[in-house]
């Protein structure tokens, strides 16, 4: 396989942050592409419904074609966004193969300064147990995309408020998990400047080194166009609300982590009990919500059951 072109875009408004790599899918161009956005959004995956989306937060919203949760995105995070033709490259035959050929050299990057990190499939890489980059990949035009980012600071509580909520437990849950399961390296390093130019700079040498990059400049102006007819698509009403797909009815459920899932029955009725459950295990690992008094045991246990996918253990706190 030839090099690959390496971008070092840094700042970019924020829809070119995604549509870049669309349209690079999209006209068969392969490379490797780190930047960030210069103003908060979100970001809805592919197979998620648009009502996850909590319109109050204000923030501009894109839908992208490739799968993952929703994520709010800032300046504080370093994107890399790998685009590469399977026919050509065989590391990117399958799944597994391409998110190793992607996500390896930052893995590499975290053991570099340090830190314990390591890849948990098929797509987080965590610090310590504890996520600091969350990944997705998919089949673009036969073109093979996995796009992530690496958190240098993050806020769970606003993550937590742009993600709608069936009821006020969920956000509580949900900022609550993210605080236990997410970390950044401003965390695990606080003492070092979190410089995002800096970071951009150190990554791309490990692209350079394990997939034989080569820093090439962005032809800017022969790609505005399908840029912008890439960011049309991606946030036109009737792509933005299409119907999510394998969508449980009753029950709300969102990943925090590879493995560990929050998850709540939707019913008017019954209590707003949210469990976080390791589907690996098949166990609880926490709950909020619990009632102090009305519901019997049984009923609390009915609700439980109904939350976990197969038979789990006893609650852990």
């Amino acid at each position: 396989m030839e090099n690959l072109p390496l971008y070092l875009l840094g700042e970019l408004d924020w829809i070119t942050t995604q549509t870049i790599y669309h349209a690079m899918a999209h006209f068969g161009r392969e490379g490797i592409v780190l930047c960030w956005p210069r103003t908060p959004y979100v970001s809805l995956g592919c197979h998620q419904s648009f009502s996850d989306y909590d319109e109050t937060s204000g923030l501009p919203v894109i839908r992208r074609k490739v799968g993952g949760s929703l994520v709010y995105l800032d300046a504080r995070q370093i994107f890399f966004q790998v685009i590469a033709n399977p026919e050509r490259c065989p590391n990117c035959r399958t799944p597994d193969s391409w998110y190793h050929y992607a996500l390896d050299p930052v893995v590499d990057y975290l053991k570099q300064l340090g830190l314990p990190a390591s890849l948990h499939p098929p797509a987080d890489i965590l610090i310590g147990g504890q996520k600091v980059s969350g990944n997705a990949g998919g089949l673009l035009d036969e073109q093979v995309v996995i796009v992530g980012n690496l958190l240098l600071d993050f806020s769970v509580d606003v993550m937590a408020r742009v993600r709608s909520a069936p009821h006020p437990v969920w956000r509580k849950a949900f900022a609550d998990s993210m605080a236990k399961h997410l970390t950044t390296l401003k965390e695990w390093l606080p003492t070092r400047e979190w410089s995002t130019d800096r970071v951009m700079n150190d990554l791309a040498e490990v692209f350079s080194e394990r997939l034989c990059a080569v820093a090439t400049l962005f032809p800017w102006e022969s790609w505005r166009d399908k840029l912008e007819r890439t960011g049309r698509e991606l946030t036109q009403p009737h792509w933005l609300m299409a119907p999510a797909r394998n969508r449980r009815n009753r029950v709300e459920s969102v990943k925090v982590r590879e493995g560990v899932y929050l998850r709540t029955l939707i019913d008017p009725v019954l209590p707003p009990v949210v469990a976080e459950v390791d589907v690996m295990n098949h166990s609880l690992l926490r709950v909020w919500g619990l009632p102090e008094h009305g519901e019997s045991l049984f009923e609390i246990q009915d609700i439980l059951d109904q939350l976990l996918p197969e038979s789990h253990s006893a609650v852990r706190s």
